[in-house]
């Protein structure tokens, strides 16, 4: 099953603002998808673009968040877990 992230989820998981993300959709730097009226990510695109180094010809010297852009113990499962709501939290 494919993975979507939003805005959110992926500027957690790359670890930079969620305004750079917002600039990089406008000038078409980065793969989304626009279901309805609704930005969504592939996990799968974010991952190759990132490998074929687009990562690298985006980001601008104070667009990092905190820290460095990735980190070796960090992967999707696990920022997807910080995200979601622990149980009947955000549920009405």
């Amino acid at each position: 099953m494919e993975i979507y992230l939003t805005i959110e989820e992926l500027a957690v998981y790359l670890k930079i603002t969620e305004q750079t993300i917002r600039r990089w959709i406008l000038n078409r730097e980065i793969p989304f998808h626009k279901i309805k009226s609704v930005i969504r990510f592939r996990l799968s695109e974010i991952e190759k673009w990132i490998d074929n180094s687009g990562i690298n010809n985006s980001v601008v010297k104070g667009d990092v968040a905190d820290g460095d852009l990735f980190c070796e113990e960090t992967n999707a499962v696990e920022v997807l877990q910080e995200l979601e709501p622990a149980d009947g939290e955000g549920e009405k």
